[in-house]
């Protein structure tokens, strides 16, 4: 299932209207854009997406140590819009004082800090799976993305529309499922078929004006 451009809209919308509206159109667009999980979008870090002048990283690599399936991956960062919110978040937040140093590196941010933080100015919480368990759930990130989901009237959807749309978005623009298995660390191909399944047309479609040079069209 993935979101219309409709529902797109409204989720905009609802980002740009909240209390933290900076940080919450921010991002909205980058799990839009990066297609990233909630476990990535929380542990993202400043330094990952700023160069040490504080020029934003045209190409970056997801580190391996949270990358989805361990995988290290390619993303990029080439979108104007998307840059712009990126930058309001950063100004507000450094209005704030969030994660300052008194350094010129990053722009003045800690490196290591999350480059998402939570209302408090916290990183979103990672809780275990199971009590003792090494295996953490981004439950603070699937909170905050939820509820902006919920407060644009889409809450029969769950946070994982998010990056199936980026899939479906990938594929539409012409990218291979081999292509679209390396931006999103997707091991399966057949995981990847299921998610763009429904643009794919039956043959029967296919075959229903299909002689070359007698198109009835």
């Amino acid at each position: 299932m993935t979101l219309s451009d409709a529902e797109l809209e409204a989720l905009y919308r609802a980002a740009d209207a909240t209390e933290f509206a900076a940080r919450d159109a921010a991002l909205v667009r980058a799990a839009l854009y990066w297609g990233f999980t909630a476990t990535e979008l929380s542990l993202l870090e400043v330094q990952h997406v700023l160069t040490v002048d504080g020029e934003w990283r045209e190409r970056f690599v997801l580190p391996a140590a949270f990358a989805f399936n361990g995988l290290a991956r390619t993303a990029w960062l080439r979108d104007p819009a998307f840059v712009a919110s990126l930058e309001t978040w950063l100004h507000w937040r450094a209005e704030l004082g969030w994660d300052r140093t008194e350094a010129n590196r990053f722009r003045g941010f800690e490196a290591k800090a999350p480059l998402f933080v939570n209302n408090h100015g916290r990183p979103f919480a990672m809780t275990p799976r199971s009590p003792g368990s090494a295996d953490l759930l981004p439950s603070g990130m699937n909170r905050q993305l939820r509820e902006l989901l919920d407060r644009a009237g889409l809450q029969h959807h769950s946070p994982h529309v998010l990056r199936d749309t980026y899939i479906v978005r990938l594929w539409q623009r012409g990218l291979s499922r081999h292509e679209i298995m390396q931006l999103t660390g997707i091991r399966k191909a057949e995981t990847i078929s299921r998610k763009i399944r429904h643009l794919i047309p039956e043959p029967r479609q296919v075959f229903a004006d299909f002689l070359p040079g007698h198109s009835t069209a």
